[in-house]
């Protein structure tokens, strides 16, 4: 089966680049589609284990940043390949359940021996639908298959203990900042949850446009277009098949691409230093290999040569040190502090004014500060240099305008 497309993600780009989703989120949203594509067929040996390509990504925004068409896109072609994919709203039995189903269909030939796998992608543009029944119970499960276990065992209803073969779960969904704050425990932010996810935050839109996939009122009724779209459509539909059908087997290192991870991860420690919110530390620790996944997924995209060259682990590096200078965005202002969301609003809220007066501020937070409470959270921003005010009297009359990190330099 030959290829249509140089590159998958190529052709998704150009496939969507009349949407408004930030250009993050398609991306992720197309790695993680591919992954979710190559299940447990192919694999990097990393030590005594294989590394698989399962990846968890996590599209965090405000809201109306569009973030649900990234991840319905990836439903829908996953859909068009037959590739299993969880309901959004979820308990842990019925997620069990319906991992288990999926190693009855999902088994695939290499050298002639049968290789059955529970394999499942976990989709959805509401993080919250995955955790409406028991948020605790699917945190611990969610966080217990990451590492696709050759056996993994699990404690059922009754109490009693059951197992599943070679588990392989990929998670998209997407989500707000606000959500993150007032739903996950303390224990989940920085800890073993949200350390295995790739959190892709976005605050604005690519571009405006009036009715997506057209390039504009003069290409209203124009067939040509809405046909080349469809052989596009169809296109990433072909390749993608044939990257989940047809590419089995292990991935080989380049000795040039293995040395530039070499020296990439032994200083990963300094990476530590850099980033100093302390929430994303496991994160890094855990990052050289998801920067691994993310290589194979980089791959296949454009090659059937299971190997992975120099151009993919230096692209799979700048995309993870990427997200991570934006990751403590998507966390807010969780953490122990009472008023760390009020902080975290309020900054918003002169981020987007630039300049604003204080009685502006009190205006838009009176339903959350009294006019002491909205003080000591200016003082509390401007401590942090992201701001600069001018304030005479008792009732602060001057202006707030924003610095940003610039400020903090």
């Amino acid at each position: 089966m030959a290829r249509h497309l140089a590159s998958w993600l190529e052709g998704l780009k150009e496939f969507v680049e009349q949407t408004e989703a930030p250009r993050q989120f398609w991306l992720w949203s197309g790695i993680s589609t591919l992954a979710s594509a190559m299940q447990r067929k192919t694999w990097l040996f990393f030590g005594q284990e294989k590394l698989y390509p399962n990846l968890y990504v996590l599209l965090v925004g405000p809201p109306a940043c569009r973030k649900n068409a990234p991840i319905s896109f990836s439903k829908k072609i996953l859909g068009e390949l037959n590739v299993p994919v969880a309901a959004d709203s979820s308990s842990k039995r019925r997620f069990t359940s319906a991992l288990e189903k999926t190693g009855a269909t999902e088994q695939f030939y290499f050298k002639g021996k049968p290789m059955p796998q529970c394999a499942l992608s976990l989709t959805s543009s509401e993080f919250s639908s995955i955790f409406a029944v028991n948020l605790k119970e699917m945190v611990e499960v969610l966080t217990d298959v990451y590492d696709s276990q050759d056996v993994w065992k699990y404690e059922t209803e009754g109490k009693g203990q059951d197992k599943l073969y070679n588990v392989c779960v990929n998670c998209l969904a997407a989500t707000t900042p606000g959500w993150i704050m007032d739903n996950l425990p303390q224990s989940a932010i920085g800890g073993g949850f949200t350390s295995r996810f790739v959190i892709v935050y976005g605050d604005c839109v690519y571009k405006r446009v009036t009715i997506p996939w057209l390039r504009g009122i003069e290409d209203l009724g124009n067939l040509a277009i809405l046909e080349k779209q469809g052989k596009l459509w169809q296109s990433l539909i072909s390749d993608l098949m044939h990257i989940h059908s047809e590419l089995i087997g292990p991935f080989e290192w380049d000795p040039e691409a293995f040395e530039i991870f070499d020296k990439w991860y032994k200083r990963i420690d300094e990476k530590l230093q850099e980033v100093p919110d302390e929430r994303l530390h496991p994160f890094v620790g855990r990052m050289h290999t998801i920067v691994l996944k993310v290589a194979m997924a980089l791959r296949v995209g454009y090659s059937d040569e299971l190997i992975i060259t120099p151009p993919e682990i230096k692209a799979a590096v700048e995309l993870l040190e990427s997200v991570v200078k934006t990751a403590s965005d998507a966390f807010g202002g969780h953490g122990r502090s009472k008023t760390g969301p009020d902080v975290q609003r309020v900054m918003g809220q002169i981020k987007v004014l630039k300049h604003a007066s204080f009685r502006e501020l009190m205006k838009l937070n009176y339903r959350h500060l009294n006019k002491t409470e909205l003080q000591g959270v200016l003082a509390t921003i401007e401590s942090m240099g992201l701001t600069r005010s001018s304030f005479s009297g008792e009732f602060p009359e001057g202006r707030i305008s924003w610095l940003g990190k610039a400020g903090m330099k």
